[in-house]
């Protein structure tokens, strides 16, 4: 195949697929939505000494050091007004999450996540994912001109905003599918998970470990050998399922978001870990986003013959007489 028809073949698929694409729907609301709510419960339900409490090396307060000056905890002034900090965080994510102007939410929202994820003392992989994603999301986020996220499109998107949005949501998808697959494959070099017995150590920890209601459940069946091989390499074969169906099509796609949530579900249950568990959702939430038609300009209709003869001679009635004389 000559190499100007390849380019023009696909060419003409990346516009079918840009003309089927409209990521203006609920189902990214929906995963917006919850990637901020989950930021907003660590802060939210975690008071700012227990965040920027010393561990190790890390000093008292919260970290200021080069671009982490730009949070807003070194903003207000360091550890001492840490409060005023946190409900300014509270309020830029609660408008966020309620869906109100995305287009003006986008950078405040980035901004109040990236605060987080730098300057607290402990962050876990959910600041980490969030952050990365409201960066990938912004591109997208920068397009949408709806009054709510919540909203259905009703105008057509103007090309090259078209395929930038269309380029950020494959980077997302990309980028989760590598989260799941780098996951899955480290842990086959640690020697609990690759011999099976991970869940069963997990399930006793003193600080993830099952609790009660669930811990008479739990507790006793991880006792049981196949049991707990299966509950440890079933999670390893979820996570790699989950990165498989993120890069498939809308089917596909959806059954990763089922995966998703029963897995992170189970954590949920099982160990807590309630905020990096929403963004884990949220962020395959909005890599589920299912393909449809994008609106486009309406086509002027064209005009009767009746109205084009009565444009001419100007406005006529119905039932008005004929002219004097005509016959």
């Amino acid at each position: 195949m000559p190499v100007a028809e390849f380019i023009d073949e696909q060419a003409a698929g990346l516009q079918r697929h840009l003309g089927r694409f409209d990521f203006r729907s609920r189902w990214f609301g929906v995963g917006r939505s919850l990637i901020c709510f989950a930021e907003l419960t660590v802060i939210l339900f975690t008071p700012p000494k227990a965040l920027l409490t010393p561990v190790l090396t890390i000093s008292d307060g919260a970290r200021c050091g080069g671009v982490r000056a730009a949070s807003a905890y070194c903003l207000v002034g360091g550890t001492s007004h840490a409060e005023y900090a946190r409900w300014l965080l509270v309020a830029i994510l609660l408008l966020a999450a309620s869906g109100y102007r995305p287009r003006w939410t986008a950078i405040p929202q980035l901004w109040a996540i990236y605060s987080i994820a730098v300057s607290i003392s402990v962050p876990d992989g959910g600041e980490s994912v969030s952050m990365v994603i409201s960066l990938l999301m912004l591109p997208i986020l920068l397009t949408d001109d709806r009054t709510w996220h919540w909203q259905p499109a009703e105008t057509p998107l103007r090309p090259t905003v078209h395929a930038i949005a269309f380029a950020a949501f494959w980077a997302i998808r990309v980028e989760l599918a590598y989260i799941y697959l780098d996951t899955a494959i480290s842990k086959f070099g640690v020697a609990d998970w690759a011999n099976g017995t991970a869940e069963y150590y997990f399930l006793r920890d003193n600080m993830f470990g099952v609790s009660t209601p669930w811990a008479g459940i739990f507790l006793p069946l991880s006792k049981n050998a196949l049991i707990v091989v299966g509950m440890t390499w079933g999670a390893l074969v979820v996570e790699l399922l989950i990165a498989a169906c993120v890069l498939g099509s809308d089917r596909w796609r959806k059954v990763g978001l089922v995966l998703d949530v029963l897995l992170h579900g189970t954590i949920i249950l099982t160990m807590g870990l309630w905020s990096f568990a929403l963004v884990m959702i949220g962020t395959s939430t909005v890599a589920a986003l299912p393909m449809r038609k994008a609106p486009t300009e309406k086509a002027p209709t064209e005009k009767a013959p009746a109205e084009k003869a009565n444009d001419t001679g100007g406005p006529k009635r119905a039932g008005a007489a004929a002219p004097v004389g005509a016959t």
